[in-house]
C-alpha cells in the first residue's frame, strides 16, 4: 500500500507592495515646480512683446521735450528782443480770430522765450482741442496744432503708443493684461530660481550672481537670466503696481481719480 504525504499547504502570502521611488511630498514638490515653470514661461510669451514695446515708448516718451522743441519751434518759441509782454487779453483776442466759434478752455502762459498758449475746445475734436500758439511780444499767432490735453502731436502719438499700442480698445486690454501678470511672471521666476538652488552651497550668492563657471548653452543662459531677474524683481513688481493704477477700471473708480490728480 502506498502512503502519500500530504503537506498542509501553506497560505500564500500577497506580495508587499513597492514603495514609490520619491515620497508623495516630492512629487506634489516636482509638480508644483512644473506648474510654476508651464506658468513662468507662457505668461512670458504674452507679456514680453508688451514689455519690450513699452520699454522702448517709454525711452521715447522721456525725449518729448527735446521732440517738441525740434519739430514744433515755430510755434512754442519767442524772441524776446527787449520788448514789453502785449496785454494778455490782446493774445487772447488774436487766438480767437482763429476760430471765433471756438469755446475758450484755458490760457498757459509759458517763459519768456515760450509763446503763449490758448486752447479752444470744439465738439467735432471730443477729448483733443486747438491750440493756438501766440507770440507775446507782438500778440500775432505763430501757429496752431491739434492738441489732446496740452499734448503736442508727437507726444500725443507717443503716449498712445505706450498705452494701447495703437490698437485702441483692444491695445488697452492687452496692455493691462500684461500688466497685471507681470507680477505673477517676477515672483514666479523668483520662486522656481529658489527651488533650483535647495541644497546648493553659497545659496543666496548663486541666487544673485550668474555661475561663471557654468558650460555655455541653456545653463550659462538660465543663470544669466535668473540672476538679471532678481535684481529686477523690485522693479518689474513697481511697475505692474503703478501699470495697473493706469487701467480702465482704476481711473474710474473714486480712489483711482483722486490718484490721478
Amino acid at each position: 500500500m502506498s502512503i502519500t504525504s500530504a503537506q498542509a499547504e501553506q497560505p500564500r502570502q500577497a506580495p508587499s507592495p513597492v514603495a514609490s521611488d520619491e515620497p508623495v511630498a516630492a512629487r506634489r514638490s516636482s509638480g508644483l515646480g512644473a506648474l510654476l515653470l508651464r506658468l513662468h514661461f507662457y505668461a512670458g510669451v504674452l507679456v514680453a512683446p508688451f514689455l519690450v514695446v513699452a520699454a522702448l515708448t517709454g525711452l521715447a516718451y522721456t525725449l518729448t521735450p527735446q521732440l517738441d522743441a525740434i519739430i514744433y519751434d515755430t510755434e512754442l518759441r519767442a524772441e524776446p528782443n527787449g520788448q514789453p509782454v502785449r496785454p494778455l487779453a490782446e493774445q487772447v483776442a488774436a487766438a480767437r480770430a482763429t476760430h471765433p466759434d471756438g469755446t475758450l478752455s484755458y490760457v498757459a502762459v509759458g517763459a519768456s522765450d515760450a509763446t503763449t498758449q490758448v486752447v479752444f475746445t470744439s465738439p467735432e475734436l471730443g477729448e483733443k482741442q486747438h491750440s493756438v500758439y501766440v507770440d507775446p511780444y507782438t500778440a500775432q499767432v505763430k501757429g496752431q496744432l491739434t492738441t489732446w490735453f496740452g499734448y503736442t502731436p508727437v507726444r500725443t502719438w507717443l503716449d498712445d503708443l505706450h498705452r494701447n499700442l495703437h490698437l485702441g480698445v483692444a491695445g488697452r486690454h492687452y496692455s493691462e493684461l500684461a500688466a497685471s501678470w507681470l507680477w505673477v511672471i517676477a515672483l514666479g521666476g523668483l520662486a522656481l530660481w529658489w527651488r533650483r538652488q535647495r541644497g546648493v552651497t553659497g545659496r543666496v550668492r548663486r541666487l544673485v550672481l550668474p555661475d561663471l563657471a557654468a558650460r555655455k548653452g541653456v545653463r550659462r543662459t538660465r543663470g544669466w537670466h535668473a540672476s538679471t531677474g532678481v535684481w529686477l524683481v523690485v522693479g518689474l513688481l513697481f511697475l505692474s503696481a503703478t501699470g495697473l493704477t493706469w487701467s480702465r477700471p482704476a481711473a474710474t473708480s473714486p480712489t483711482g481719480r483722486c490718484w490721478r490728480r
